[in-house]
């Protein structure tokens, strides 16, 4: 089994979502230059506030994999891919299944660094569990290997699956707000066509925690044990 090979980019949100990564086993940190609206692959740039995003410098950017919106403020989330190849040992071809493992990484590494208990950090082994809000917003629904602590969703995990490859984009926040959603979305006219959208985006459960830096250190860590 290969070692991981680790990365750390710092660029425009665009060129770190455009950017194509090698079919190899590594681990990609990337910090943006500038906060972004990141849209899902089949999202339409017509739900943006792109007024709002203008005026505040944010970024529109859309990424290759599919899901909703997230809102990445600069210096305010952990943003970190996992590539493998199709051999693998990590490989699944069920796409659900193939999620469990970043998770579980995701999971021993919050508990390594106290975030909380193991048994209190839950990585989702279910389906896609959706919501009115999901459709739009990332953190409204939970996916398969997405990690929940006493019922907010703290890891966001999107894939995108290759012949010869898989990567894994994860999110955690240390800091979530629903008046970046408010602002940098068209919410009058999202709602025209989602009523359920009238009350905005406070019911959305994310978790946030500190100590980023340490935490991507652990992830690295642990990684090389699998």
């Amino acid at each position: 089994m290969s070692s991981w090979k680790v990365h750390h980019l710092r660029d425009s949100p665009q060129a770190v979502h455009s950017r194509e990564l090698p079919a190899e086993r590594s681990i990609w940190r990337s910090s943006i230059t500038e906060s972004a609206i990141v849209l899902g692959s089949k999202q339409s740039f017509e739900i943006v506030n792109q007024q709002a995003c203008d005026l505040d410098g944010v970024s529109v950017v859309r990424r290759r994999s599919g899901g909703g919106v997230v809102y990445l403020g600069i210096n305010e989330h952990l943003w970190i891919d996992f590539v493998i190849e199709r051999n693998d040992v990590l490989w699944s071809d069920d796409v659900g299944q193939a999620m469990w493992w970043v998770g579980e990484l995701w999971a021993d590494a919050l508990a390594e660094n106290d975030v909380a208990s193991r048994d209190q950090l839950l990585v989702h082994r279910g389906g896609l569990e959706r919501n009115e809000l999901s459709e739009l917003v990332c953190f409204a629904g939970l996916g398969p290997g997405e990690v929940t602590l006493h019922g907010e969703k703290l890891i966001g995990i999107s894939q995108r699956r290759t012949r010869e490859m898989a990567r894994f984009q994860c999110v955690l926040h240390s800091r979530w707000s629903s008046d970046a959603y408010e602002k940098y979305l068209d919410l009058a006219g999202i709602c025209q066509t989602n009523p359920a959208l009238n009350n905005g985006f406070n019911s959305i459960n994310t978790g946030v925690c500190g100590g980023l830096s340490q935490i991507a250190d652990s992830l690295i860590s642990l990684a090389e044990l699998r």
